[in-house]
């Protein structure tokens, strides 16, 4: 079984939404509409899904294999998964070869349109836009009523500075994400569609411990340094003296430290942040919803977000001289 940071990146991935772009939103599940024929591969499926909720990708793989095996090697739904597993271990080749499998194999337009999708998505991740742009069609075509597939394919189309067909994708969907975080991630690129070719933080909205909320809304206008921890890192304990210092030293009015928690229980995170004087912004991540969004693979993780929003730096891990170099980035992005 895996553990750390990488079991929390493929429980995120795989489970939340299998996307390592923050700006990608994935289908329903694959499964979620089966139709089984083969009553012990559905059970091997099944099986598979399960060792997935409880953090056991390695067992997961196992039992979609053997799945895809019953099904003589034509399961476009096993093909899917292990893609995804694959995409999260950060083997994107072999998770492109996996869904170009899946899509050979597809009995149903539903299952081509879902291969496809992470086709796209996985060559989005590559950096190939011209050929993820043509799954991502292939994916809408294969099913219009996808609306994961059209917001994709409009995403890739804006980063391609094809700005009238992304925004013309977007505003048809825009309505049946009404209300939602990702509905006005959708309308600001509507807005201005040369925003998505910076390297924008995606929009979030969480609780602190005092209960406020905060989103990019509420911080806009401040520099911001998110800080990913977990009372389990070594590293992130190590650091917190100097991140306690670098708190006290800058101007709040300017800029906010949120430190975000991860993988812990909330009595634990809740009894560390008191125990250790920690009185700057603290978030839970219950659910990893940020972990996700801001694609974390390891602990300490900080990003420096301008006035904006706009992601500037991003810090991975602790080292001697640490505190200095964000310290500097800060003062940097204070300037612009």
């Amino acid at each position: 079984m895996m553990t750390g940071a990488l079991a929390f990146r493929l429980r995120s991935w795989l489970w939340r939404c299998g996307i390592a772009c923050c700006l990608l939103v994935s289908p329903r599940l694959p499964g979620q509409e089966r139709q089984t024929p083969n009553p012990e591969a559905g059970n091997e499926l099944n099986s598979g899904v399960q060792a997935i909720q409880h953090g056991d990708y390695g067992e997961a793989a196992k039992h979609f294999a053997q799945a895809n095996d019953l099904r003589q090697g034509k399961c476009s739904e096993c093909y899917v998964w292990l893609a995804r597993i694959k995409a999260a271990k950060g083997d994107l080749d072999e998770a492109i070869n996996q869904t170009d499998k899946a899509v050979t194999v597809a009995n149903t337009r539903r299952e081509s349109s879902i291969a496809q999708l992470y086709r796209g998505i996985f060559l989005t991740q590559q950096g190939n836009l011209i050929a993820a742009e043509a799954a991502f069609t292939s994916a809408l075509a294969a099913d219009q009523e996808c609306v994961e597939c059209a917001f994709n394919l409009g995403f890739v189309l804006l980063k391609e500075s094809k700005d009238d067909a992304g925004v013309t994708v977007l505003k048809a969907i825009a309505p049946k994400f009404a209300g939602t975080p990702r509905g006005h991630e959708i309308e600001r690129f509507i807005q201005n569609p040369g925003l998505l070719r910076k390297d924008f933080a995606p929009q979030f909205s969480a609780r602190t411990s005092s209960g406020q909320e905060i989103n990019l809304d509420t911080l806009k206008g401040k520099v911001v340094l998110l800080d990913f921890w977990g009372t389990w890192c070594a590293p992130c304990r190590v650091s917190l003296p100097l991140l306690k210092d670098l708190a006290a030293k800058v101007d709040p009015a300017r800029v906010s430290i949120v430190s975000i928690d991860e993988g812990d229980s909330k009595d634990k995170w809740e009894k560390f942040i008191r125990d250790n004087g920690m009185t700057w912004t603290q978030v839970y991540d219950r659910d990893f919803a940020l972990h996700h969004a801001f694609r974390v693979d390891g602990y300490p993780r900080y990003y420096i977000l301008s006035k904006d929003g706009v992601i500037l730096n991003e810090f991975k891990g602790w080292n001697q001289g640490g505190e200095a170099a964000i310290a500097n980035a800060i003062d940097q992005a204070l300037a612009q």
